[in-house]
């Protein structure tokens, strides 16, 4: 791939099971298992998948957060996991993050311009004080903040003006990479479009990389070029947007697409309703991860799990129903 600027191979990170260091147990829990995935630049990769498959520890690997079992992540053809101290703080000015919850993601004893302002302080721009309130006052205005709001503190805001704080926090370093970690899905419907038009906006004006992740194929949609669909610490299938959501191949994306509501009132579809729950990452099944959910399964689908495939340009799935 061309202009490549993460790259991520059989990354797996397990962590010991409750009470196996105690018991001498080997029990582990399997939270990523061998996940493999490339981001170009400008690029958004969206990573979706039910609560607990792996999406966020494997967003903490990327910021190292949490240290790999297995596996390389280099980050513009360099191996981030051997770099330490002033390179790894180099790093972090590259590669920002904005969370799930706009509230207790901020620290409610500081400002919005403290809170705004804060990595350039963590991070010792060179510039004085007076380029400091200047980079502040040009980012809050991009994300829709007057000069009078940066005074006020996280609990007089709405969740939605709260979000772009934290928007506005990750961009202040003017990082290459953003991770955003279900950005959206604690704010009230009627704000999310505008968060999600914001992003995109500050995509192009900032030339940005995402790693978009979320529960929600709806979104990802919306936002990304390619998806990736995860399932118990492993990519199932990955793709182009458009091809993933029009003509999913793996039964549990199409499960996941099939609970998205449409807007056509004259389109119907059969909702997939799974049965049971994701198994645990300290059981997984034997097989295929999926195969006790599945409404198509197969004799081999128990037996053997089988590997991601590429099934067209592209496209590839981890499914023996697609061979």
């Amino acid at each position: 791939m061309k202009d490549l600027l993460l790259d991520i191979r059989g990354l797996k990170k397990h962590f010991p099971a409750p009470g196996a260091f105690l018991s001498r147990g080997v029990g582990v829990i399997r939270a990523v298992d061998g996940v493999s995935l490339q981001v170009q630049r400008g690029e958004t990769l969206g990573l979706v998948g039910e609560s607990g498959c792996g999406k966020s520890t494997l967003a903490r690997m990327i910021l190292r957060l949490e240290t790999p079992t297995a596996g390389q992540i280099r980050f513009d053809n360099e191996d981030i996991l051997a770099w330490k101290g002033s390179a790894l703080k180099a790093f972090r000015r590259k590669v920002q993050m904005i969370f799930q919850d706009p509230y207790s993601s901020l620290n409610p004893r500081q400002t919005a311009g403290g809170i705004i302002e804060e990595p350039l302080h963590i991070h010792h721009h060179p510039g004085g004080r007076e380029e400091i309130k200047k980079k502040l006052r040009e980012i809050a205005s991009v994300v829709g903040l007057n000069e009078e709001q940066l005074t006020r503190y996280p609990h007089e805001f709405s969740g939605g003006q709260r979000q772009r704080i934290g928007i506005a926090r990750a961009l202040i370093l003017k990082p290459r990479l953003v991770i955003a970690d279900e950005p959206v899905s604690a704010l009230d419907v009627s704000i999310r479009a505008q968060i999600l038009n914001l992003l995109k906006r500050l995509q192009r004006e900032f030339d940005l990389t995402y790693l978009f992740i979320t529960h929600d194929l709806g979104v990802v949609r919306h936002m990304s070029d390619r998806i990736a669909v995860m399932y118990l610490g492993k990519i199932v299938e990955l793709g182009g947007a458009e091809p993933i959501c029009g003509a999913p191949v793996h039964p549990y994306t199409k499960a996941l697409l099939s609970a998205v509501p449409s807007m056509d009132p004259l389109r119907k579809s059969e909702r997939t309703v799974l049965s049971g729950e994701m198994p645990s990452p300290a059981a997984p099944p034997q097989g295929c991860a999926f195969h006790p959910r599945c409404p198509v399964r197969i004799g081999i689908c128990e037996q053997r799990a089988p590997l991601l495939e590429r099934d067209g340009a592209g496209h590839w799935v981890a499914c023996h129903l697609s061979r």
